[in-house]
């Protein structure tokens, strides 16, 4: 992995956590040591570490915050920026009935993770998702924890999926954007379905030049992430689709938007 983001001319890389990625919570002292070591021999900065943490405003939400602040302390011993999070309920449909959200039981949980992760000076980064997915509605919900170190990631496609304009999310984001999740896509032909279809970066309908243009404007200096999510989207696991060609066409065409 190192060696493929040095070969590609990556500066940074986030990192999932779980038994069936790269870091798990459940390295020793030793295993942290020696990981935080490579990334910094390399050169290479961790922004965050991608946590499959989900506050939903329920009871489960307990287990969520024991969790986080697992991921929290490894975010800390790999000196990584921040500790991505998701809210609300993942669904891919209009007609598709979802769990109501205790947003009051939801804004608890979330200050628990930041007071927290404010101990161990990291932040917690709300993913663009799920019912959270606009500038708008993150904009009162980071209003309303009112913590330091609770922050947005701003994954360019999920708000133009719930009908948000760049401009409007980014002017509601304004300085709490920590990170941009780069992608593009088209909406699938089937008007129920919420999420787009995903296509390689630069091919799809997503103003991508204009929105690192409105976010220069807005004083974002901070890196733009590509989120190639082959695991789970059919439409990436095909030729053509593979890494090994995608991050070195991304790099180029980040480059030649740029001069």
């Amino acid at each position: 992995m190192i060696m493929f983001a040095q070969r590609n001319g990556f500066s940074a890389l986030e990192l999932r956590e779980g038994k069936e990625w790269s870091v798990t919570v459940d390295m020793s002292s030793a295993e942290r040591w020696k990981a935080s070591q490579l990334f910094e021999l390399a050169g290479l900065d961790i922004l965050d570490i991608g946590s499959n943490v989900c506050f939903k405003g329920r009871d489960t939400d307990y287990s969520m915050v024991e969790h986080f602040k697992k991921v929290a302390r490894l975010a800390h011993d790999l000196k990584a920026h921040g500790v991505r999070v998701f809210l609300g309920n993942f669904n891919d449909r209009r007609d598709n009935e979802v769990p109501e959200i205790s947003y009051e039981y939801m804004i608890a949980s979330i200050r628990q993770a930041c007071d927290y992760a404010a101990f161990l000076q990291v932040q917690v980064w709300i993913e663009t998702h799920n019912e959270f997915a606009t500038g708008k509605l993150l904009r009162k919900l980071l209003d309303d924890v009112n913590r330091a170190n609770c922050a947005v990631i701003y994954d360019i496609i999920h708000p133009i999926e719930a009908d948000e304009s760049p401009a409007d999310t980014i002017a509601h984001l304004g300085e709490e954007c920590a990170l941009v999740h780069m992608k593009d896509g088209v909406p699938f032909k089937d008007p129920m379905k919420i999420d787009w279809e995903y296509k390689k970066v630069g091919e799809g309908a997503i103003p991508i030049a204009e929105i690192i243009s409105l976010l220069n404007q807005a004083g974002y200096r901070g890196y733009y992430s590509l989120e190639w999510e082959t695991k789970w989207r059919k439409e990436l696991q095909i030729t053509g689709m593979e890494p090994e060609v995608i991050f070195p066409d991304y790099v180029n065409y980040m480059n030649a938007l740029s001069v």
